[in-house]
């Protein structure tokens, strides 16, 4: 089965523009429409002329190492393959696992890593951490571990995101599982712009600085400011009558779009 290029979004001068870089470059439009709506989502972000630096690698990387429309498929199959790989290594598969990422956009492209997050039990936290640290630098599938005793900090963190889709880990042995689901996500899609231009100053001031896997899995075990701050907005999140108001602060800052898999 051929994952489709998304088809419903107006061929607006975002589009245009993404089919003028392609052409620059002699990417031929036949069979690159799914690179181009994904291109023209980087673009969507422009403030003025000017991309902020995340989307501008981001587009950069693309244009760097085209794909075509057909090797959607195969690169979700081999990512669903590695994030297995990740759940078989822990002592038991998350309760709970969402897919975050350019998967939960519905702009998964071909050069596409898969970020997850799993809540797990305490005891085996440490274990999850160490398959986290193995492959956050990697360029499949990485596992985000939290601890059921703190759901306050998960719910946060996806809201931070602003985008994740709820997934069966005992499912990813099913061939074409994530395939399934991905279709999905692209039929819920609804806007192509992301995030705020006050988002992205924001959280460049939180994660301008590159971390190593090492420092990386440090800060999220050892916590912090930022991690409280998270964890308080998650719970507020789910309070009857503030809940409400959280979530629609949050999607001044970044898109929210949360879905559960069928």
């Amino acid at each position: 089965m051929v994952i489709q290029p998304f088809k419903t979004t107006p061929r607006d001068r975002h589009w245009q523009d993404a089919g003028r870089l392609m052409a620059e470059r002699n990417i031929a439009a036949e069979d690159h429409s799914y690179l181009q709506e994904t291109l023209a989502t980087y673009l969507s972000h422009r403030s003025g002329a000017e991309l902020p630096p995340r989307w501008q690698s981001k587009l950069d990387r693309e244009l760097l190492h085209p794909y075509a429309d057909q090797q959607i498929g195969a690169r979700i199959d081999q990512l669903q393959s590695s994030l297995k790989t990740v759940l078989d290594e822990l002592p038991a598969y998350p309760s709970q696992l969402y897919l975050t990422g350019s998967f939960s956009r519905g702009r998964l492209g071909a050069n596409s890593d898969l970020d997850a997050y799993g809540t797990v039990k305490p005891q085996d936290l440490h274990s999850a951490f160490d398959a986290f640290e193995k492959t956050v630098a990697g360029p499949d599938a990485c596992l985000v571990p939290f601890s059921e005793e703190k759901p306050g900090l998960k719910q946060g963190n996806l809201l931070a995101i602003g985008a994740s889709v709820k997934i069966d880990p005992a499912r990813l042995a099913e061939p074409g599982y994530l395939r399934k689901v991905y279709q999905h996500v692209q039929q819920e899609r609804r806007e192509r712009q992301e995030t705020s231009p006050l988002y992205e100053w924001m959280t460049g001031l939180v994660w301008g600085e590159e971390l190593n896997a090492q420092q990386k899995r440090e800060e999220m075990e050892r916590g912090g400011l930022t991690h409280h701050a998270m964890a308080l907005a998650g719970t507020l999140s789910t309070v009857p009558l503030l809940g409400p108001i959280v979530r629609k602060t949050a999607d001044l800052f970044v898109n929210q779009s949360h879905l559960e898999s069928h």
